[in-house]
């Protein structure tokens, strides 16, 4: 029998049985723990890797006039990117309240029929959709975040283009985000398109960061007081 547990939680388990279980109720909490179990041990790697990414996080910028200056930079520098400028779509984000206020440029490539927008699932799974216009077509979904309606179809086609958000963020394209994995793990499913990470500069990190194995770093780093957008080896 592979029930998947231990030794001493097994000895555990046929004590109780002997006392208090039937054969058969045996065999429903076995399953029962096992399922369980999984659940437990998930929950416990996401709080780990929150608990480490929000360690690393540095303070973002100081208050409402310089985040504004920063987020009017960004803007700027966008406009003159070349791969947003030719990027037939481009999977954006919808900023937090800590990060870089991109609305402008998300209304714009709205009306562009160029802007794909995050939904998350359960499992860590996230999907891009076609924004048409911010206002009819986004909800608030996890984590508060403003997020595409569930009745709107997932994007099948291609993405040249990913403007990525996170928490911290070093000159040689390395990326810590939140701890959940959303990005790390749909951007593995795009190696060939271009990562564009979005920060401000309190974001840039003083020395190259260490990251997992399932980290995926960025192409470029668009960030106040950063060196222009630096492609990573």
């Amino acid at each position: 029998m592979n029930s998947g547990i231990g030794l001493s939680e097994l000895c555990l388990l046929l004590i109780l049985a002997l006392v208090f279980l039937t054969p058969e109720q045996m065999k429903e909490v076995l399953l029962l723990f096992r399922k369980w179990k999984g659940k437990f041990y998930r929950l416990k790697y996401d709080l780990e890797d929150s608990i480490e990414g929000t360690m690393k996080e540095k303070p973002v910028t100081k208050n409402v006039v310089e985040k504004d200056n920063e987020s009017a930079w960004i803007l700027k520098e966008l406009e003159t990117y070349a791969p947003l400028k030719s990027a037939s779509t481009v999977a954006a984000f919808y900023p937090l309240p800590n990060e870089p206020n991109i609305v402008p440029l998300l209304e714009k490539l709205a009306k562009e029929n160029r802007l794909l927008l995050p939904r998350t699932q359960d499992q860590g799974i996230m999907d891009f959709v076609q924004i048409k216009d911010l206002e009819k077509d986004l909800i608030t979904g996890h984590f508060h975040i403003h997020e595409p309606k569930p009745e709107l179809p997932i994007w099948e086609g291609g993405i040249p283009l990913f403007l990525v958000p996170g928490v911290q963020f070093s000159r040689d394209g390395g990326r810590i985000g939140h701890g959940k994995g959303f990005y790390d793990r749909f951007l593995k499913k795009h190696p060939q398109a271009i990562k564009c990470g979005i920060a401000f500069s309190s974001q840039i990190a003083e020395t190259d960061l260490k990251l997992k194995p399932h980290d995926v770093p960025m192409n470029y780093i668009v960030a106040p007081h950063v060196d222009a957008p630096k492609e990573t080896p």
